[in-house]
């Protein structure tokens, strides 16, 4: 898409934030051409905003279809919740967690009792599943078009070989959400407004729900793009905000428990070449030489955090597309080279 006549590039405070001004320009002008599907890019650094960008017909307040980028929602509500004592210890199995009336036959299914909540965080459930290099999950339609997520879920047998072992399944962050509903007596998606998203003011989103009720945990979450850049702003900062009406005091209230950010960004498994090692329910890689941090959802959804640089970057698009650009070579390439530190 082409760049909006009414929103043209803007870059202002770059040189106060570390980057030359007409560097970022210039990257910014390319992203018309590599991400012809590109509906909104912005970035900011040390909380300031500094580039923003609207594609053609793109208006301000436009929800973007976050689809994956989803669970690395899914993965902050589940460590909320655990520091709150609203869901048990990650090492806990999640059988006698899920609703009883469905569980059915998994009773005494003794490799379905092995499952615990880091399993499914990190997704190492070892649940019979096929996914492409791409991340193109093979019964993902059919899971979609059944009555009962959860049940169908239910009706798939643990792979003992594949236990423990990193494979990229959204029915794990799936039920990541029933677990959190079934734990808490609270929809995921009211579970956030109350928890997460209100309290750093995000009030308007959308959260579509499963045919059997449940808060979809593994896509499903639409946001605007600043807000999309607010929580990645939150992920940087630690997990806190400084409450309304104290700016300019050091005191800051904790939305996030900065330890599950931390544990969020470690490294359980390799991950997938082409994305990087995984954590919980976020992607890991390097940027040049800096760790950084990504929720990714397919079209080119993502929100990228880059604590040595006190840097946030999201990028929406298209989610309608068979394939699309990951931004990790342009970051690295035309953005951070715009940069004048180091």
């Amino acid at each position: 898409m082409n760049q909006h006549p009414s929103s043209p590039i803007q870059a202002y405070a770059a040189e106060q934030a570390g980057f030359d001004h007409g560097k970022l320009q210039q990257a910014l002008g390319t992203l018309p051409k590599l991400f012809p599907r590109m509906y909104y890019f912005a970035c900011a650094r040390h909380g300031q905003v500094i580039a923003e960008v609207y594609a053609e017909g793109v208006r301000p307040g436009q929800f973007y279809d976050l689809r994956s980028a989803t669970k690395s929602f899914i993965s902050t509500l589940v460590g909320i919740a655990v520091h709150r004592g609203d869901m048990p210890s990650l090492h806990e199995p999640i059988a006698d967690y899920l609703p009883q009336d469905i569980v059915g036959k998994r009773q005494k299914d003794t490799w379905w009792h092995r499952i615990t909540f880091k399993h499914l965080l990190t997704m190492t459930s070892g649940l019979l599943w096929e996914t492409g290099n791409r991340l193109g999950e093979r019964w993902i339609r059919s899971f979609h078009n059944s009555s009962s997520w959860v049940k169908y879920a239910l009706r798939l047998p643990v792979h003992p070989e594949r236990f423990g072992q990193f494979q990229y399944r959204s029915i794990d962050s799936h039920l990541l959400s029933v677990l959190l509903t079934s734990c808490t007596g609270i929809r995921a998606d009211e579970y956030a407004r109350a928890h997460l998203l209100s309290p750093i003011g995000i009030d308007h989103y959308r959260w579509d729900l499963s045919p059997d009720g449940h808060a979809a945990g593994h896509i499903g979450l639409w946001l605007t793009g600043p807000d999309m850049l607010r929580f990645g702003q939150l992920i940087l900062d630690g997990g806190s905000i400084q409450p309304a009406g104290n700016e300019g005091s050091d005191e800051r209230f904790h939305v996030i428990p900065s330890t599950w950010i931390t544990e969020s960004h470690r490294p359980y498994s390799p991950g997938m070449p082409a994305f990087g090692a995984y954590g919980y329910q976020w992607w890991l890689h390097q940027l040049g030489s800096k760790e950084a941090a990504c929720a990714v959802g397919h079209g080119g959804q993502v929100i990228y955090v880059v604590p040595s640089r006190s840097l946030t970057a999201v990028f929406a698009g298209n989610p309608h597309v068979c394939r699309w650009r990951h931004p990790k070579r342009w970051m690295e390439e035309q953005l951070l080279s715009a940069a004048t530190f180091s």
